[in-house]
């Protein structure tokens, strides 16, 4: 003897299926794809400290010198004497404003900000820095920025 369930049973159980794949997401059609930005403004977090006593150096000027882009093959010297101080952490940014005021060859987007591109021809600059303060030697060190890293923090030994 076959025993079959009411029609109204199986109707409500198939349309619960139904339910439950459309929330786990039982779609076939494939994800969108990732939307990668055009450009990415670039920033230098610049920390000056003493290698022998590991304090941080307040009130050291920090320039922007000139900067070497992968983009153009050319080194942009930076005519204008801006020193930004570092702070009571040792510490100055150069953001992208400040990069970008210096005209060291950045690309520059809508708002002004310097930035570095997405495509491998675009992505990477180096910007040289003069570390300075009155009765000490300059310092020079070299910041290698990337598009896949915009953001860079680099230390300064400084003495």
């Amino acid at each position: 003897m076959q025993i079959n369930p009411p029609a109204s049973l199986l109707s409500s159980a198939s349309f619960a299926a139904l339910l439950t794949l459309a929330a786990c997401g039982g779609s076939t059609s494939a994800p969108p794809p990732a939307v990668i930005p055009a450009s990415a403004p670039v920033s230098i977090l610049v920390e000056v400290y003493d290698p022998v006593t590991n304090w941080v150096w307040e009130n050291v000027g920090v320039r922007i010198v000139e900067a070497d882009h992968e983009w153009s093959s050319h080194t942009c010297i930076n005519y204008w004497e801006d020193w930004y101080l570092t702070d009571g952490n040792g510490q100055t940014l150069l953001t992208e404003y400040d990069l970008a005021w210096a005209e060291v060859g950045f690309r520059e987007d809508a708002s002004g900000r310097a930035v570095l591109g997405s495509r491998w021809f675009e992505d990477e600059a180096t910007v040289l820095l003069e570390v300075w303060a009155e009765g000490f030697a300059p310092v020079y060190v070299e910041v290698d920025l990337c598009w896949c890293e915009p953001d860079v923090y680099v230390a300064v030994p400084f003495w």
